[in-house]
C-alpha cells in the first residue's frame, strides 16, 4: 500500500460522496460525470489493492494481516454496487446509493491506512 495513493483514494471517495450527496439533496439523478468519477475512484482502489497485496506477499508486515486482506479485497465491492444501483435507479435514490457507498469506501480506506501504518 502506498500512503499517498491511499489518502488520494480517501479524498476522492469523500469528494464523490459530497458531490453525489449534493445531487441527491437537489433531488436529481446521478450524472454521467459522477459515474465517471466513481469509475476513477474504483480504478484507484483496484491499483491500491494490487499494490498492497503484492507488497504484503513480498514481506511487508501489517497489523492484523487477515483483517487487512479482507478489507483490501472487500473494498472493491461497495462502490461497484453503488454504481450498479445508480445506473439502475435513475432517480435521486441512485445518487443516495452512490453517496452512501462512496462514504463506505472512504471509511474502509481509512481503516486500511491505519492497519498499514500500525495504528490499531
Amino acid at each position: 500500500m502506498i500512503s499517498w495513493l491511499g489518502y488520494g483514494v480517501l479524498t476522492a471517495g469523500l469528494v464523490l460522496a459530497a458531490w453525489t450527496g449534493w445531487q441527491a439533496y437537489r433531488r436529481r439523478p446521478t450524472t454521467e460525470a459522477q459515474m465517471w468519477g466513481a469509475i476513477v475512484v474504483e480504478a484507484g482502489l483496484l491499483v491500491q489493492t494490487v499494490i498492497a497485496l503484492v507488497r504484503l506477499a513480498g514481506g511487508a508486515s501489517v497489523t492484523e494481516p487477515v483483517t487487512f486482506i479482507a478489507y483490501s479485497v472487500g473494498i472493491l465491492a461497495p462502490l461497484a454496487l453503488g454504481f450498479y444501483l445508480a445506473r439502475l435507479e435513475r432517480t435521486r435514490w441512485g445518487s443516495i446509493a452512490l453517496c452512501f457507498t462512496a462514504v463506505v469506501v472512504a471509511v474502509m480506506t481509512l481503516r486500511l491506512l491505519q492497519l498499514w501504518q500500525g495504528h490499531v
